[in-house]
């Protein structure tokens, strides 16, 4: 079903989630993403082009590839440090289905419309962004999440100037 060329119109009829997804993995090497300053890349391009740089939710420096940011031992991992607590209070390291342990970090291509909901939006620019792989797993498919952070962010904001200010207030 992957040819070199996805044909958008066939994205349109997919329903399921895992066909969804199976399209996007055996799309990581192929030129499907038409990015506005580098032309038709691959989304591990893409990816690439993003180490280094911050995060949009977390602000942390986004670390890229597989032999200097992943591992196959879970002590290993621990010991470089790619352990997190999550929202809900868990200890995580970021694992794939093959049992490499990731950075929490790792570039990450996220969709900002989920691609299972809007499949014919799956590789379009405009659509993805870059994040590390602990936010990434945070977002989920949550849509608003881009917004309740930029809220979160305001009112830790707001909370700052109200401290440091406070003498100016009374």
């Amino acid at each position: 079903m992957i040819m070199n060329k996805i044909c958008k119109s066939k994205l349109k009829t997919l329903y399921k989630a895992s066909e969804i997804s199976d399209i996007w993995n055996a799309s990581q090497n192929l030129a499907v993403i038409n990015h506005s300053q580098y032309g038709w890349i691959t989304p591990n391009q893409y990816r690439a082009k993003s180490k280094g740089k911050p995060c949009p939710y977390c602000g942390q420096k986004m670390v890229h590839g597989k032999d200097f940011s992943s591992t196959f031992s879970r002590y290993e991992a621990k010991v470089r440090g790619y352990e997190y607590i999550d929202k809900f209070g868990k200890k995580v390291i970021n694992q794939t289905k093959d049992g490499r342990f990731f950075h929490p970090n790792y570039v990450t291509l996220d969709h900002k419309l989920n691609k299972a909901r809007c499949p014919e939006k799956m590789f379009d620019y405009d659509n993805l962004e870059a994040v590390c792989w602990r936010c990434n797993q945070e977002k989920g498919d949550n849509n608003s999440f881009e917004l309740q952070h930029n809220q979160l962010f305001l009112d830790s904001l707001a909370d700052e100037a109200l401290n440091r200010y406070s003498t100016f207030f009374k």
